[in-house]
């Protein structure tokens, strides 16, 4: 009986966070396309074709939801308890940061070790940045959503710094840095894709946290979650919590730069976290604080930031329209009744 009631509230969950606002959203962005004369159907074909017309075009989806699913996963835990962490942009970019470092300062490391190494980097670092507002938050009760939006401008700004004087590539004019060398790309899933073992990390969080979630630790978060004054006199220290769940969304956050820099871009850029930073959190959100719902938004999501980008050309649709679509999820999404109890 209660794993039936427990199915039917996530079930909900997912319903009410995830396919009333996409439903809504899509009838919108239809109506505004047919305000400007075009055809909606011709965009959603082309979106579907783009994203699932070949191997190719699969894995490129895959190669965008693996980061998106690290940071939403990570999330997860610091959500439900009403704990949020907006910082997950700087803390891409401190763990894209750490894993250039690494890559560059030894880069004939045997490719095992220089992976794994650059990973835990990428963490620890996220992990630290993420450190700062949590113990502002536990010690003097500074709201996490201001210090983690500063700490974002902190990191972005050293990036910008450091990707335009010691660490700019000797060969461009632009901030970014020179490659990393080829023992620190992550290797692909799929021979023709760029779909790469990144994903599997992501996916094994997932299924971490949702065991995690099962265990004593998992019933003191919920506890925790539910009422922080029962919780404390049941002997959980709510400060250490509360500062383990915003280094676990900055690790989550650090992996995610990780497999930016390693995988896709193979260099540092300033802009290493656009735009997986905030739509991680979306995408959390999207998937009704659910591990499933947020493995199936991720790859939606994924999927509608590369299908994006052949509107333009398949379409005569500026790509910027898919931006609409996002905002009108979120706002569907924020005007639910429990949103604004």
């Amino acid at each position: 009986m209660i794993a039936s009631d427990r199915r039917s509230l996530v079930s909900n969950a997912i319903y009410s966070d995830g396919v009333r606002p996409i439903g809504l959203a899509a009838l919108v962005t239809a109506c505004l396309l047919l305000s400007i004369h075009a055809d909606p159907i011709l965009v959603a074909k082309v979106l579907w074709t783009s994203t699932f017309g070949s191997l190719r075009t699969f894995g490129e989806g895959l190669v965008r939801a693996a980061p998106l699913l690290m940071v939403s996963a990570t999330l997860l835990p610091s959500l439900r308890a009403k704990i949020y962490n907006i910082g997950a942009p700087g803390q891409i970019g401190a763990g894209a940061l750490a894993t250039t470092v690494i890559a560059l300062a030894v880069p004939q490391s045997p490719s095992v070790l220089l992976i794994s190494v650059c990973g835990i980097a990428a963490a620890i670092a996220g992990a630290a940045v993420a450190f700062v507002p949590g113990y502002l938050k536990a010690r003097w009760n500074v709201s996490e959503i201001v210090s983690s939006l500063a700490m974002n401008f902190v990191t972005v700004s050293v990036l910008s710094y450091l990707l335009s004087g010691p660490l700019q590539s000797d060969f461009a004019n632009l901030p970014q840095s020179p490659a990393l060398p080829p023992s620190s790309t992550l290797p692909l899933l799929f021979s023709g894709t760029r779909a790469h073992i990144g994903l599997i990390v992501s996916l094994i969080v997932v299924i971490l946290l949702s065991i995690l979630a099962t265990s004593v630790m998992g019933y003191r978060l919920r506890m925790f979650s539910s009422n922080a004054t029962l919780a404390a006199r049941s002997g959980v220290n709510a400060n250490r919590y509360l500062i383990s769940l915003m280094m676990l969304g900055g690790a989550g956050a650090g992996l995610a730069g990780w497999m930016q820099v390693a995988a896709i871009d193979h260099r540092l850029y300033p802009g290493v976290a656009d735009p997986i930073g905030y739509a991680g959190l979306f995408v959390a959100l999207l998937g009704g604080l659910n591990p499933f719902g947020i493995v199936v938004s991720s790859f939606l999501m994924g999927a509608l930031l590369y299908g994006a980008g052949a509107l333009q050309i398949g379409a005569s649709i500026s790509p910027e329209i898919t931006q609409v679509f996002l905002g009108v999820v979120l706002f569907t999404y924020a005007a639910r009744p429990t949103a604004i109890q």
